[in-house]
């Protein structure tokens, strides 16, 4: 929920991409702590191992900066153009798979891909909207919620990592970073 607010308003909050994002995750975090530890509507699974906090840190890394990526190419362009371009993300994720898990379909299902990617980037590019700055910040975007679910299925894979517990650690860690990168950048909060 507090993704699409952002999506929609944060042109209009004018707020620094970084201090957006500690808002949603901050959100995200207070939500996933209530459902979970309060009320306990599923059970919580905390990490357990050094090498699971390490390779779940690295995700809610790749969680934040695209959640900053995106905040920013929302600043710089309209936001059906940056949906348009975040149509190009399964490209991204294809590319990163087939290196990280050694899929040997994977150019199989890049040429089934092109048309798509292809006609994302077309239709959005082409417009006169369309801002460098606003398609670097989308590809980045992209890049990071690629590593997302890449690092989200290593992490299933090697921990008994449920979604719930592990959104709500990505959230917790990734809010801190953002909070870090707020300090450190002195962005103004409002």
């Amino acid at each position: 929920a507090t993704s699409i607010v952002a999506t929609n308003t944060s042109k209009s909050l004018e707020m620094d991409a970084a201090v957006l994002t500690l808002s949603q995750l901050l959100i995200a975090s207070g939500c996933s702590f209530l459902l979970l530890r309060i009320l306990k509507l599923k059970p919580y699974r905390p990490m357990t191992s050094r090498e699971e906090l390490q390779t779940t840190s690295l995700l809610a890394f790749a969680f934040m900066l695209g959640f900053v990526t995106l905040n920013a190419a929302l600043r710089h362009m309209h936001v059906s153009l940056v949906m348009t371009l975040r149509a190009t993300e399964p490209l991204f994720t294809l590319a990163l798979s087939t290196v990280v898990f050694g899929n040997d379909n994977g150019l199989r299902r890049l040429i089934s891909l092109i048309p798509v990617v292809c006609g994302a980037s077309m239709s959005a590019l082409g417009s006169a909207d369309a801002t460098v700055a606003g398609a670097v910040a989308c590809a980045a975007s992209n890049a990071c919620f690629a590593a997302r679910g890449v690092l989200t299925k290593l992490i299933r894979a090697r921990h008994a990592a449920d979604n719930y517990s592990l959104f709500l650690h990505i959230n917790v860690i990734g809010a801190l970073m953002a909070g870090g990168d707020v300090v450190a950048s002195g962005a103004p909060i409002i």
